[in-house]
């Protein structure tokens, strides 16, 4: 079922770089399922759990989390608590949708900088266990930020083009 807001899948190379990144996160994610599982049956029958399972599951996760948020937030999926929806329904209040979703780019636009900065600062960072370096997950983590701000800018500028009246509400 579609609602007032609903945004349809990207469509042209952008639309396929998200979903593409999206689908190379939910194989990251059964991956990680097939990683835990066999972990949770060495430990179990073998008492020879996989050393680095821990760390093996938080690389995983930034990958997950990074390389589906920006598919996600082009198509509304992120969960939204709609609080304010009603008091920024006021024509007078059209730009704070605009503002915020803008200010949310730069923010993102921030993160990647600043994880590029620090993955080529610490190229020699290798995690504890499994001494995988950190850069690549870093990389990751940066280039999907950078797809999000990109994402967000984008729905800014649609939000700033939309005749007053016509704004969608703030959340999905």
């Amino acid at each position: 079922m579609e609602g007032p807001d609903h945004v349809e899948a990207p469509q042209g190379p952008f639309g396929r770089s998200l979903r593409f990144m999206a689908l190379a996160g939910g194989w990251v994610i059964v991956l990680l399922m097939i990683y835990t599982v066999l972990d949770v049956l060495l430990s179990y029958f073998f008492k020879r759990p996989f050393s680095g399972a821990l760390e093996v599951t938080e690389f995983a996760m930034a990958a997950i989390v990074f390389l589906g948020i920006a598919y996600c937030g082009w198509t509304g999926g992120h969960v939204a608590v709609d609080i304010l929806e009603r008091p920024l329904d006021n024509p007078r209040l059209r730009l704070v949708p605009v503002i915020l979703t803008f200010v949310g780019s730069v923010l993102f636009a921030a993160i990647a900088w600043l994880t590029v900065g620090e993955a080529l600062l610490t190229m020699n960072r290798v995690s504890n266990m499994m001494r995988w370096p950190h850069y690549p997950f870093q990389f990751i983590v940066a280039f999907g930020a950078a797809m999000y701000a990109i994402v967000l800018f984008i729905q800014s500028v649609r939000l700033l083009r939309k005749p007053a009246g016509a704004l969608p509400h703030v959340t999905q």
